[in-house]
């Protein structure tokens, strides 16, 4: 149950990004699993993602 608790206030790294969608370029700050989502899930299928230096 600690683990549970321990997890729920553990913060994830973001990373400072470009996403271009095709028609929009945006600069957030995003968690790895996210940017993964981008890359991978069909429903993000013309959308590109770029670390940020």
């Amino acid at each position: 149950m600690f683990e549970k608790i321990k997890k729920l206030f553990k913060k994830e790294k973001v990373f400072p990004c470009i996403v271009w969608d095709g028609k929009t370029m945006s600069y957030p700050n995003l968690k790895q699993s996210q940017i993964d989502d981008i890359r991978t899930k069909p429903k993000y299928k013309n959308w590109s993602v770029t670390l940020q230096k």
